[in-house]
């Protein structure tokens, strides 16, 4: 079964992420950070399947507990005084930021593990190519270079390991070198691959500007219902973070929700841009059932 939300045109993909991401980053409020940790965890779990679910348990839970708990240690504004730690008062004021702020970088990091898996480096250079492509070649190289470092380096260990030189084994001295001798020949193979790479986008002729390439990707009208609709919600919700409601206010001390109708109006629009894709997802799902 393909991906209902992979299948759409690059640019509604990228305009969806692009402003997921940035209104995660500028919204500073409990509700609204909800509203966006939840359908990302939700959507990286779809597209990663178990093995996101065991990355959310196994990354973003210490990250979480590390950020929550280190604001209130290092801050100590607010009034409300819950203890007191080596002398210094922990604050409810500090303790409720940190897991907001806590919660907003979890979000961002699975909007992102999410984009990774949409966003390919053929979309990526599609929709930017024509802009930079120096730019959009560099960074489709950097992204694309993480994951082959990855599996260069496990071979590189694997074949030390076989003539005998394991970085595991011998003294300190020893081990040092030998993971040396690893790092250098990674940094060999990764600037002989960047190398090649370059002179084979050259000789391809890319970045010529009489260059014509050829694209997958067609703009339909399903694509095109999909950018007014993200377009309408996300300019809803930047008039509402405009008008105050996107933040909330943590020190001296802690300002109730907002639980107006104009409020509840902008946690339904971001409710439903954030769930957007899972909405897609679930409709394909469905169409696959009812046709097998």
């Amino acid at each position: 079964m393909n991906r209902a939300f992979s299948s759409l045109h690059p640019s509604v993909s990228f305009l969806f992420f692009a402003v997921m991401l940035t209104f995660t980053m500028l919204f500073v409020h409990p509700v609204f950070l909800g509203l966006t940790l939840i359908p990302a965890l939700i959507f990286s779990i779809i597209l990663n399947g178990r093995k996101g679910l065991k990355f959310s348990l196994l990354f973003y839970l210490p990250m979480f507990l590390l950020v929550a708990l280190a604001n209130p240690l290092l801050n100590h504004r607010g009034r409300t005084v819950l203890f007191y730690f080596m002398d210094n008062p922990i604050t409810l004021e500090a303790v409720l930021y940190g897991i907001c702020s806590a919660l907003s970088l979890i979000a961002v990091f699975a909007w992102f593990s999410c984009y990774n898996k949409v966003i390919t480096a053929d979309k990526f250079l599609y929709l930017f190519a024509k802009l930079s492509p120096a730019v959009a070649l560099l960074i489709t190289m950097t992204i694309r270079m993480t994951s082959k470092l990855k599996y260069q380096l496990k071979t590189i260990t694997n074949v030390q390991h076989t003539i005998g030189l394991d970085h595991s084994t011998g003294n300190l001295r020893e081990r040092i070198k030998k993971g040396m001798r690893v790092i250098s020949i990674l940094l060999s193979w990764s600037m002989e691959e960047a190398i090649e790479t370059a002179d084979s986008m050259k000789a391809r002729g890319y970045g010529m500007k009489n260059r014509t390439t050829f694209a997958l990707f067609k703009f339909d009208k399903r694509d095109g219902l999909l950018l007014a609709l993200i377009s309408l919600l996300a300019v809803l919700c930047l008039a509402g973070y405009i008008l105050g409601y996107g933040t909330m206010q943590f020190y001296p001390s802690i300002k109730p929700l907002n639980l107006s109708p104009q409020a509840a109006t902008l946690y339904l629009v971001f409710a439903v841009l954030g769930l957007l894709p899972i909405i897609l997802e679930v409709r394909e799902s469905w169409k696959w059932r009812s046709y097998k």
